[in-house]
């Protein structure tokens, strides 16, 4: 259906003005502007204008309500804009995301390995029911499948045709706010997705099975959560809720200023219960964590800064835990030429200290977004410093680069994948840095509907962590999306 309509709405856009590159859906994610609601009616009587593609990072965070009287744009517009009665409409959308890889050195040489390629595609389809705006139903289906792939399939590498959202979310108007309850199967992004991602860079896609409230009401939005996390497989219909995964959170955010300089304070709170945890230096236990966590992030002209502390607190069977998380960026960008951006990003995950003083010292991230593409390195008891940067060559083009030292926050834990597994134990050396990688990016716009984009990394494994091998992974991928 996709190769189907790709030169109808590559043709329909036409018609519209210039719109700029999608925002990125690969590599870091970033907020977009919601799509232009309530253009007027051209004055001529002539069809209306199309209005520009802004497509979010999570789907159902779109809003079309304002597509009424710009339906007979073009065939995207009728797609996003079906009336039904009155003020209620219905909504269709799809993915699809063809991808190529080379995974050389996979976790750094440990496990299965990987050395000829595979290949991945992710195919999904959406439709939203919004009833008088006051009441909503969404159905997300994801279909992901990998090929040739030697090493380990597991659920975020394969998952065939499944709910990977399925939520009813009922609306009350309070003075100028808004009070939204929803209950389902739902991806969810809070903040800098630090804690809660929605795993766009994996061949799966996360959700979770929960029970949401948000309120806005001027600068200020917020809400509660409580629910499980949802236990992936690789077939048919057979993802299910995962009771052995439990969570119940808070969050508050308040905005500030407006133009060239803004800020946004954010605070969250979640406690998850989750029957088995493991870590280098304890065996498999109950992990019954808190996880307070305070995120500022501003923008003063070219200068922007990013920051978030993370605490943990709670009991991993008789221990007592004791961790934290501090991530931070500052960054200044110019807009003549190539609108380059330099920045400077520096993570710090604690490690097991001492693995007899009662305590467990290691972060243990809740749903994390990967410090690379590729999820090759988890937080935990890691140090990175990280130069950056961004260029934009063309209105279409968007280039990346970084290099990053990596190094153990404490030589008495082990090194961590995104996961979780030990990939080298604390006994295997006493060295702290553990290695270099440098990564290279970049994204074309081929049109408002359709991304084209590779990823590669290189990571020089210190030969203090030997034998293993170097890392390098390499990807392209062709992204279509209506």
């Amino acid at each position: 259906m996709f190769d189907l309509l790709a030169p109808v709405l590559a043709a329909s856009a036409a018609q519209a003005a210039p719109a700029p590159p999608p925002a990125p859906v690969e590599v870091a994610q970033k907020d977009a502007a919601p799509a232009e609601a309530q253009l007027p009616l051209s004055q001529t009587g002539e069809r209306p204008k199309a209005p520009k593609p802004a497509f979010r990072p999570i789907n159902h965070d779109e809003d079309y309500s304002g597509f009424r009287d710009v339906r007979d744009a073009n065939l995207w517009t009728r797609l996003k804009y079906l009336p039904i009665v009155g003020n209620t409409y219905a909504t269709l959308g799809g993915e699809l995301r063809l991808r190529p890889e080379l995974r050389l050195g996979e976790r750094w040489g440990r496990g299965p390995q990987d050395d000829d390629g595979n290949f991945q595609q992710r195919s999904r389809i959406w439709g939203d029911l919004q009833v008088e705006g006051l009441f909503r139903a969404f159905v997300d289906l994801e279909h992901a499948t990998s090929t040739g792939l030697d090493s380990v399939v597991a659920p975020i590498e394969e998952g065939r045709l499944d709910f990977n959202q399925a939520f009813v979310e009922a609306h009350v108007p309070v003075g100028k706010g808004r009070i939204t309850a929803r209950l389902g199967r739902q991806e969810i992004g809070i903040g800098n997705q630090t804690v809660f991602d929605m795993r766009e860079g994996a061949n799966t896609r996360r959700s979770l099975d929960l029970l949401r409230v948000m309120a806005t009401q001027g600068p200020w939005d917020g809400g509660f959560l409580t629910g499980h996390a949802v236990l992936e497989k690789l077939g048919t219909f057979d993802d299910e809720t995962n009771h052995d995964y439990d969570l119940t959170g808070f969050h508050a955010g308040r905005s500030f200023g407006a133009g060239a300089r803004t800020g946004r304070a954010e605070a969250l709170f979640v406690s998850s219960d989750r029957a088995s945890l493991a870590f280098d230096s304890e065996a498999a236990a109950r992990d019954q964590r808190r996880t307070l966590s305070l995120r500022y992030a501003g923008k003063r002209d070219a200068w922007s800064i990013d920051v978030e502390g993370i605490r943990q607190w709670g009991s991993f069977g008789d221990l007592d835990i004791d961790a934290y998380y501090v991530t931070g960026t500052a960054a200044y960008g110019w807009q003549g030429g190539w609108k380059p951006k330099l920045a400077l990003r520096v993570d710090v995950g604690s490690g097991d200290k001492n693995p007899n003083d009662g305590k467990i010292g290691t972060y243990a991230p809740l749903f994390p977004k990967p410090l690379t593409y590729n999820g090759d390195l988890g937080p935990h008891n890691l140090t990175i410093i990280q130069p950056q940067l961004s260029i934009q060559p063309t209105a279409k083009l968007t280039l990346d680069l970084s290099v990053a030292g990596l190094w153990r926050t404490s030589i008495h834990d082990g090194v961590y994948s995104l996961g979780g597994q030990v990939l080298r134990r604390a006994d295997e050396t006493d060295s702290r840095f553990f290695g270099k990688r440098a990564t290279a990016a970049g994204r074309y716009a081929l049109n408002p509907f359709t991304t084209l984009g590779f990823y590669t990394i290189y990571g020089d494994v210190s030969e203090k962590f030997k034998p293993g091998r170097d890392l390098f992974y390499a990807a392209a991928y062709l992204t279509f999306r209506i």
